[in-house]
């Protein structure tokens, strides 16, 4: 009995240490293999990092090869910078770990990157005609963003869409390459993103963009009779009224609506003290001297959104006659 206990005993050591030796191998799933960011944009560097709860980096060799060419080889280099390609190229980053337990590990990353160009425009803030430059956006106007990825060849992808960190899961899914959204006035800028996948979930990229509101503005020009109004001077205080009489034009650049003649604006023109009833074209004033008379007045005109809060402005214009 006795002999047959220590056969017993033998076994039952020998089949703990085979556990433990096999439990202490080094697993791939056991590294982990990021990438910043995570959707590099073209021509963008990349920093790749192996981290490991299970083994110590720090104590590994760790080849790094990018493209086929060998980079690094190093014991613990556990980070790697490197450049990806043009929009559309491939860059395959091969990684091989001899952790101190001898096991070997192999980790592969393939970047794609693809350019999400993000464009917005202000939906309804007025310019007046012929205006060249950009419609730029006011505080709680309506702003349109799209996205372009450079490396659409006229698939169509699957968009999601953030606001100021917000996922905003009515305006994403398919094709949906736009997102509309109206500002806050307590908001001094609105960030909004976008991932782009394909049908199979394939990242195509992500883009962002930040949109600053720009405050309002209004400019007096002149209208001539037969020219129409005079955009390319603008009338400044000591303006003289010839005696004909003289039109007035008051440009409110970017505020909102565009259409002067919406039930949401409130438009008042005032010379001196006293108000003046509002054109029939909200913001074309004409003004006669009285005969004989001389001297100085001051125009004003105040404009009023009804429907928001704090869009409105003033502007006054010290004329002579």
């Amino acid at each position: 009995m006795q002999k047959l206990f220590k056969i017993t005993l033998i076994s039952f050591v020998v089949y703990l240490s085979f556990a433990f030796f096999v439990s202490a191998q080094t697993q791939s799933s056991d590294i982990s293999l990021s990438i910043n960011p995570e959707n590099p944009r073209a021509n963008e560097n990349v920093t790749a990092t192996l981290s490991s709860y299970a083994t110590d980096l720090n104590k590994s060799r760790i080849s790094w090869t990018l493209n086929g060419q060998l980079a690094i080889d190093s014991v613990g280099q556990k980070n790697f910078s490197f450049t990806v390609g043009a929009s559309g190229s491939q860059t395959i980053l091969d990684i091989q770990i001899q952790t101190s337990d001898g096991s070997f590990i192999n980790k592969q990353a393939i970047i794609s990157p693809a350019d999400i160009d993000m464009v917005w425009e202000a939906v309804d803030t007025y310019v007046p005609p012929f205006y060249k430059g950009k419609t730029m956006t006011s505080s709680q106007s309506v702003v349109k963003v799209v996205a372009i990825p450079n490396s659409n060849n006229g698939e169509k992808y699957i968009y999601n869409w953030k606001q100021d960190g917000n996922n905003k899961v009515n305006s994403s899914g398919y094709a949906k390459n736009s997102y509309t959204f109206k500002n806050s006035y307590l908001s001094p800028t609105n960030t909004i993103e976008v991932s782009v996948s394909d049908l199979y979930g394939n990242s195509i990229g992500n883009g962002k963009i930040t949109i600053k509101p720009s405050a309002p503005k209004i400019l007096f020009y002149e209208q001539d009779p037969n020219l129409g109004t005079k955009w390319e001077k603008t009338i400044d205080n000591g303006y003289m009224i010839n005696s004909e009489g003289q039109t007035l034009v008051a440009e409110p650049y970017f505020f909102w609506p565009k259409n002067l003649r919406s039930g949401d604006l409130d438009i008042k023109w005032s010379l001196g003290e006293s108000e003046i009833s509002t054109p029939s074209t909200p913001n074309e004033l004409g003004i006669k001297p009285e005969s004989g008379q001389s001297g100085t007045s001051v125009i004003k005109i105040s404009i009023n959104n009804m429907k928001t809060l704090f869009l409105n402005m003033t502007k006054t214009l010290n004329v002579n006659f």
